[in-house]
């Protein structure tokens, strides 16, 4: 029979010495200066990382409002069409962009030739003649960002980029861009992070004027920037520099282009405020690890008590069935064995009833990876869990979200999670409705096949009708997104069908069931250059789906990696 290490009379003996004041002391100034600079340090980063979701704020409206200017001068600078539908498409995109409500154009020698404008920028002055040095700065980057003027609204700042026809320099086109966009994201990075800190976040520009704030009034009013920590040589980009000026602890960042300066700042009595709570919670547990030496004593007889009660309740616990808790004994004597035998007959026992639910769970939990039927198998041992496969007739799907790369700029990382997740939630669900087989989710798109593993005659038509549900389906959710998120999802769809070997694919440790085959890769390029909310299939797919559907005949085209180019047709909704 084991014997106890640590029999109760020599726990008696080293009570008191446990219980000394001395470690405690010094665990105590060790944690006080590590708090320290962990306290430092997440200031810091804090305040690094609000500057740097404001840069990507100014440099993504910035990019974005290039990005309309340099849509409006391909259409005006277009010499395949007459200058009327120039100047019609040019008015086209700047209503359709929310950032370019003003956009003058220039000829080469910068005078003011026409201005577009929308109703929302009446009182929004464009200089009669833009400045050489922008025009030359256009020409030699591409972009020339100038300086921040007052405007009915809030400032806005003047973007230009060059007009080229014919590989010259033919003109301007500029707008005065808003910065109202930045100034709502300031003041919202300042509610969510810095309000409780009584700390602030604000933007300056070249000439060291607040050109955003959580004051409004400030930034439109481009009220001088009389802060220390905001320097001229400052404004290089990506350059953070963190210091402590009088009572603030603050970190500023420069963008580079624009030469713009993000400022944050927080009072050093709120960025340290823990680490005085820290001091005090210290100090306070030596006092009470005083007196607990003094009381330790007094509390023996009763601790001794205190293990066999626990273990009667537990015993309690076995009669009523109750296997799955469990009884912990600290005394490191004969009591914490018989704690450790009962803990270990109890989960004997929960083990015995877990594997009556075992099947039930496996099948709930490998239902999220493979089809039903394959579960089945697995589960019955019936599967052959050999790498490789067998050729089989299917039909494969792609879809895929369009322009996925700016609607996740335009979203937060969560947000983007979420909203992918709720589609890819609806299309799972589509393709199981129609019999289908979800073989991966890539990124943002999704494969699926059918015919496999159950062999399905009807597999072209089934993956057919399971696009035109994906099509319908985004018809009536893009409403919801566009009010929880402020984007609209579409889709563009590949579907071929043709032979492919189907099994598992990797290696005998870790392996996934999937198709592979030309009629895979065919899937994958149709998906790549379908349009939005298109469905592109082939010859093959619709001799095998038959005439339930309307095709319209897209025309033979070259396909990435083939030889031969591919008969392709659009299935219309």
């Amino acid at each position: 029979m084991p014997r106890a290490r640590l029999p109760f009379r020599l726990k008696l003996t080293l009570l008191f010495a446990l219980l000394a004041v001395v470690p405690l002391v010094l665990v105590g100034w060790l944690v006080i200066d590590v708090n320290a600079d962990a306290v430092a340090t997440a200031s810091r980063e804090l305040q690094i990382a609000v500057a740097s979701d404001v840069a990507r704020t100014v440099e993504g409206e910035v990019r974005d409002a290039t990005g309309g200017l340099d849509a409006v001068a391909r259409a005006l600078t277009d010499d395949g069409l007459d200058p009327a539908t120039r100047l019609r498409m040019a008015t086209t995109r700047v209503e359709a962009d929310d950032r370019l409500d003003v956009v003058s154009i220039y000829d080469d020698g910068g005078a003011l030739i026409d201005t577009l404008r929308e109703a929302s920028a009446d009182g929004v002055e464009m200089p009669e003649r833009l400045a050489e040095a922008h025009a030359a700065t256009a020409r030699s980057t591409g972009r020339a960002v100038g300086t921040v003027d007052p405007a009915p609204g809030g400032p806005r700042v003047l973007v230009a980029v060059p007009l080229r026809a014919g590989g010259r320099v033919t003109g301007y086109a500029a707008t005065r861009l808003s910065l109202v966009p930045i100034q709502a994201r300031v003041e919202r990075l300042a509610e969510a992070h810095l309000a409780s800190a009584e700390g602030s976040v604000f933007l300056v520009d070249a000439d060291l004027r607040v050109i955003a704030h959580p004051d409004a009034e400030r930034a439109h009013a481009l009220a001088p920037a009389d802060d220390r920590l905001a320097r001229p040589e400052d404004a290089r980009r990506d350059v953070a520099r963190s210091a402590e000026v009088d009572d603030t602890v603050g970190t500023v960042m420069g963008l580079g282009d624009p030469p713009w300066i993000v400022v944050v700042r927080v009072p050093k009595r709120v960025a340290y405020a823990s680490l005085e709570r820290v001091r005090a919670i210290v100090v306070a547990a030596l006092v009470l690890s005083v007196l607990a030496a003094l009381a330790a004593a007094f509390l023996v007889a009763r601790r001794i008590t205190a293990p066999i009660e626990r273990l009667s309740a537990f015993a309690g616990d076995l009669a009523a069935r109750r296997f799955d808790r469990r009884v912990t004994v600290e005394t490191r004597d004969e009591l914490s064995l018989l704690a450790e035998a009962m803990s270990r007959a109890a989960g004997e026992l929960e083990a015995s009833e877990e594997r009556i639910r075992a099947e039930a769970a496996i099948r709930a939990d490998l239902g999220r990876y493979l089809p039903a039927e394959l579960v089945d198998k697995v589960v019955r041992r019936e599967q052959d869990m050999e790498l490789g496969g067998r050729r089989l007739p299917i039909t494969v799907l792609f879809a895929d979200v369009v322009a996925f790369t700016p609607l996740t700029e335009r979203l937060a990382p969560e947000e983007t999670v979420r909203l992918l997740n709720e589609l890819f939630t609806v299309l799972t669900e589509l393709v199981f409705r129609h019999g289908g087989t979800v073989d991966k989710f890539v990124g943002d798109s999704i494969m699926a096949l059918w015919g496999a593993p159950s062999p399905d005659a009807d597999h072209a038509r089934r993956a057919l009708e399971a696009a035109e549900d994906m099509l319908r389906f985004l018809e009536t959710a893009n409403e919801g997104w566009r009010a929880t998120y402020g984007v609209t999802v579409q889709l563009a769809i590949g579907v071929n069908t043709g032979e492919a070997v189907v099994g598992n694919v990797g290696s005998e440790k870790r392996m996934e069931y999937t198709a592979i085959g030309d009629v895979v890769n065919v899937a994958a390029r149709l998906e790549a250059i379908a349009r939005p909310q298109q469905i592109l299939v082939t010859a093959a797919t619709r001799d095998a789906a038959g005439d339930g559907f309307d095709y319209a005949e897209v025309g033979r085209r070259e396909l990435s990696g083939r030889a031969e180019p591919v008969d392709l047709y659009e299935v219309r909704t």
